[in-house]
């Protein structure tokens, strides 16, 4: 009996200090993907690579226009031409076919490999400042704003991180701009 009124006492003990210390968490959220979509270096970011690829972009554009005024060639001159020299000029466009996309696949590697990279630096960015400001204003958590099934008013920091990286919240439309449309 002595042992089941322990147990009793003990487990009464631990669910109030429980109790106690969720009441004492601080929670906030934070919604990533607005954060993320309206960072300022964001837009930056997409010229620069856009810029950086540009180069291969054009030469990769410039063999499929070769490639695509042979293959053009080929089909008005065949009628004309002898089976070996058909097939001359096939293995050529085939050979020359190969090449571009094997060109494009590294392109496509590459640019990808960038994008990504320069994306976890701004969410690095995002995540860094989102742990300054919860140590600043004492949250025990941070979550995800599409995670979160219900939170209390004044709980959601985006804007405050938005502003903390450099960025702001677009405008929502004015009423009378619903109106007009």
């Amino acid at each position: 009996m002595k042992n089941i009124a322990k147990a009793t006492a003990l487990s009464l003990a631990l669910a109030f200090a429980s109790a106690s210390a969720m009441a004492e968490e601080n929670i906030a959220f934070v919604n990533a993907a607005v954060v993320f979509q309206n960072h300022p270096e964001r837009e930056a970011i997409g010229k620069t690579l856009e810029k950086q690829f540009k180069a291969d972009a054009d030469k990769l554009a410039a063999s499929k226009k070769t490639i695509d005024g042979k293959i053009a060639s080929l089909k008005k001159e065949a009628k004309d031409l002898r089976s070996a020299d058909i097939k001359k000029r096939e293995d050529e466009i085939n050979k020359l076919m190969r090449t571009h996309d094997e060109n494009a696949r590294k392109f496509q590697q590459n640019a990808a490999k960038a994008e990504r990279e320069e994306t976890a630096k701004l969410l690095e960015s995002i995540q860094d400042v989102t742990n300054k400001m919860a140590k600043e204003k004492g949250y025990t958590y941070v979550l995800d704003a599409n995670s979160v099934v219900y939170a209390a008013e004044g709980k959601d920091i985006t804007e405050d991180v938005l502003k903390a990286v450099g960025g702001k919240l677009p405008e929502a439309p004015k009423a009378e701009e619903k109106k007009a449309q």
